[in-house]
């Protein structure tokens, strides 16, 4: 029985490999498995878009092997962009990478889409297997081979033809605008990117603020409800493109798998709040009242509901009540303003442009409209375009309350005079009244502008704690990781050496099990103080990368010299102590160096990954000692003790 067991598992192992070795001898010109060809001279980025083969596991029960077999129903994509909407089938994907350079090249294959379930990739060159990744967003964010908002999965080509198979799954909509990225274009692309989104941060973030002051002065609710709305579109705007989930929260797993429904939720919430209140509705007309009312309610409904129900309900839900809410939203206001209430015409020109960015996001998703540039932040565009008009309408509705009041007072005026039949207290009436309305609007004009002073001094205090630890006073990771890419792209110009100091604090637990975490505090704040005076040169960057952890970036600075600084700091910390309530605490720390000539196969993460190798190097061997390397291709590693 044993014996034709084994049989049976030879013959289909045998079986295995002549598949695999049919599929990869399949005509080169077959459509449904296109090939893009790799040189130095390609471009930084190379658009698959639409031309690759597409398999439909209509079963859900496709297998890498079973996909890989003659005879399956690959397809070529028809539609302009690889947007099938939502779905809950699993989609394959495949297309060829020929490498015409002769030897192995890095290249980086991105799926810029955060929010997919399960992302796999395996790549075959010979028809051997050479890479595989198992990704998506209901995965640990530090499982992914590249930090980075959207799935960015390396693969080292092979000279000649390499195949590449991609299976995505979601819960939500399915999507594979697949790139070739070289690697150092990537990391630049991606800097430019993240500061766009930045800048859009920034603008609500301002917004915000702003908003947040003038309420605090007048005290009208429907700044409240635009502040919440802003905060929620802008959470659910980030949270769409990932960033939120690399940045804010990457271990909430199962918060980031729903956080998308809530955010829509909660801005519908407080857009029908918004528009209700603005509007006046209540006054205006009964049915529009209730009707917004109702949508409110549904929509708070939706909301909870997203914390319980799945999310593949949710979101449907979510994108199919945006364009109700936001129609209702436009057309209400066109009513307003159509009946004579001046004040709403900016609140119409800010709800046509969110609808128009709303509408190419929500056809994006389904799948009509092509995945472009402008498709992609359309929403953005729009949402800014809200914002900023929003805010404007605001100031113009108490512009126009204000001509109210003012209105009103001329004609209390106009009944004060004829009812005294006197000319002199009609005039004196009028520069009474025009002297208190100069008088507010002078002090409403201090009022503002005492709100931007303070508010560009909050904006100076938020960017100095964003890069700044609040422990120890010294540059945060963020700095850090900022200054590490300067120095990098720095010294690759000029070709000057740049060295990594990374060490932390050896049995930093028994500290704080033994001394409390106010003890452990102490100890990392003396331990700053202590080095912050030997880190002094210009150029230089002494940062607490996390923890205990803290890192020396050493520009122009040779590998034996910046060990020797190490070697220097290690004693110095050896014989150092600190005293916490009434007793001495020492301790000892652990260094990792690397260093080297930058060169344009080194990147700044190599540099980082090389001092963090040594670090646990020195950890394994028996702490308080120094390790180091060298980085550069150019120099032999070396080892320092």
């Amino acid at each position: 029985m044993k014996s034709i067991t084994v049989a049976r598992w030879f013959l289909a192992l045998i079986g295995g490999f002549i598949a695999t070795a049919q599929v990869f001898a399949q005509n080169p010109s077959d459509p449904t498995f296109p090939i893009f060809s790799v040189t130095g001279n390609t471009p930084a980025s190379i658009e698959v878009g639409s031309k690759m083969g597409v398999l439909v596991d209509n079963d859900k029960s496709l297998s890498r092997q079973q996909a890989l077999q003659p005879g399956q129903a690959w397809q070529t994509i028809t539609r302009k962009s690889p947007n099938f909407g939502f779905t809950d089938q699993p989609h394959w994907f495949r297309f060829q990478i020929e490498n015409q350079d002769g030897q192995d090249v890095q290249r980086f294959i991105e799926l810029p889409i955060p929010f997919i379930d399960d992302v796999q990739l395996y790549h075959y060159a010979g028809g051997v297997l050479k890479t595989s990744y198992a990704l998506g967003d209901e995965k640990p964010f530090e499982q992914r081979p590249v930090k980075h908002q959207n799935f960015v999965m390396p693969v080292n080509l092979s000279p000649g033809t390499n195949q590449i198979y991609v299976r995505l799954a979601s819960s939500g909509s399915v999507e594979a605008p697949l790139r070739i990225w070289d690697p150092v274009r990537f990391h630049e692309a991606s800097d430019t990117e993240k500061l766009l989104q930045g800048g859009v941060a920034g603008i609500l973030l301002v917004m915000i603020v702003y908003n947040l002051f003038v309420f605090f002065s007048t005290r009208d609710i429907n700044y409240v409800y635009y502040i919440a709305f802003v905060a929620s579109y802008m959470l659910f705007h980030f949270t769409l493109t990932g960033y939120t989930f690399a940045y804010l929260w990457p271990h909430a797993i199962r918060w980031n798998s729903f956080a998308i429904s809530t955010f829509i939720a909660s801005s519908a919430v407080f857009t029908c709040l918004f528009a209700n209140s603005f509007l006046k509705l209540k006054q205006f007309s009964r049915p529009a009242h209730y009707g917004v009312s109702t949508m409110t309610l549904g929509s708070a409904v939706l909301l909870i509901a997203t914390f319980f129900l799945p999310y593949n309900l949710t979101v449907r839900i979510g994108a199919a009540i945006v364009m109700p809410v936001a129609i209702t939203a436009l057309v209400l206001g066109y009513w307003r303003w159509w009946r004579g209430a001046k004040f709403a015409r900016f609140y119409c020109l800010a709800w046509t442009a969110v609808l128009v960015g709303i509408s190419i996001l929500s056809a994006n998703k389904f799948g009509m409209v092509p995945a472009n540039v402008w498709t992609e932040n359309a929403s953005q565009i729009g949402i800014v375009m809200l914002v900023v008009l929003l805010s404007i309408t605001l100031a113009d509705r108490i512009n126009s309350d204000r001509s109210l009041r003012i209105g009103a007072q001329a004609t209390a005026l106009a009944h004060e005079r004829r009812a005294r039949a006197s000319q002199e207290a009609l005039i004196r009436g009028k520069e009474d009244a025009n002297r208190k309305l100069e008088q507010r609007v002078k002090a409403r004009t201090t009022e503002l502008n005492n709100t931007l002073d303070q508010l560009k001094v909050a904006n100076d205090m938020l960017q100095l704690l964003s890069r700044t630890d609040g422990l120890t006073q010294i540059g945060n990771r963020a700095f850090f990781d900022s200054a590490l890419n300067e120095e990098h792209r720095r010294a690759l110009r000029s070709q000057n050496p740049l060295s990594l100091i990374l060490f932390d604090v050896d049995h930093f637990k028994e500290i704080n099990d033994t001394h409390g975490h106010l003890g452990g505090d102490a100890c990392l704040r003396a331990l700053a103080n202590l080095i912050r005076p030997r880190i002094s040169r210009a150029g230089d960057v002494f940062a607490r990368y996390g923890g205990e952890e803290f890192v020396v970036l050493l520009a122009n600075s040779k590998l034996e010299n910046s060990s020797a600084l190490a070697e220097t700091l290690r004693t110095e910390i050896e014989n150092f102590q600190v005293e916490f309530e009434g007793k001495s605490i020492r301790f000892t720390v652990s260094f990792g160096v690397a260093g080297g000539v930058p060169d344009a196969r080194t990147s700044p993460q190599e540099f980082l990954a090389a001092a963090d190798r040594m670090l646990y190097q020195a950890k394994r061997d028996g702490r308080n000692c120094v390790k180091s390397t060298s980085v550069a291709l150019s120099t032999a590693p070396q080892t320092v003790v």
